[in-house]
């Protein structure tokens, strides 16, 4: 399902500490990756259709370049 990013960054900050790591089984465009990178969790995204699966690397090295 879809859910916005702040909605994740929430969960994610409430659930974990800095550095520990996050799977997503069936990760989509990649929000919980670009949640997770914005507040320095580590991400393990799993996705098996190609399309989404290059829409969240381009999102997460979109994510990367903005905070360099």
């Amino acid at each position: 399902t879809q859910k916005p990013l702040a909605l994740l960054e929430r969960l994610i900050e409430a659930a974990t500490d800095k550095n520990d790591l996050v799977i997503d089984p069936f990760s989509g465009s990649g929000t919980t990756g670009v949640a997770c990178k914005k507040l320095d969790r580590n991400y393990i995204g799993i996705e098996i259709d190609k399309n989404y699966n290059a829409l969240a690397k381009k999102r997460l090295k979109e994510t990367l370049q903005l905070e360099i």
